[in-house]
């Protein structure tokens, strides 16, 4: 049986609660080697990043105009998850 892949999907939302529009999303760690590769939010801040394995990800998010923010995610094998990440 093939393994399933998951995805960490989310929204990057200012301290204030206003989305993040082209912040630098990315994988800070995870249980599997990963592209070093970074993607843009949309313009309602949200993005999606394919996990391939279960296991705890980190993950950064970077604004030149709200700072920076880390978080940790916890993905089971097979299931999507949906995140938040502060910025600022």
């Amino acid at each position: 049986m093939a393994k399933k892949i998951s995805v960490i999907s989310g929204q990057a939302l200012s301290a204030g609660g206003q989305p993040v529009a082209g912040a630098r999303v990315f994988f800070i760690g995870s249980p599997v080697p990963v592209p070093d590769v970074a993607l843009l939010t949309d313009a309602a801040g949200r993005f999606s990043l394919t996990a391939p394995a279960p296991g705890a990800y980190r993950i950064g998010c970077n604004s030149d105009r709200f700072g920076s923010a880390a978080i940790t995610v916890n993905v089971p094998e097979g299931q999507n998850v949906e995140v938040e990440i502060r910025v600022g």
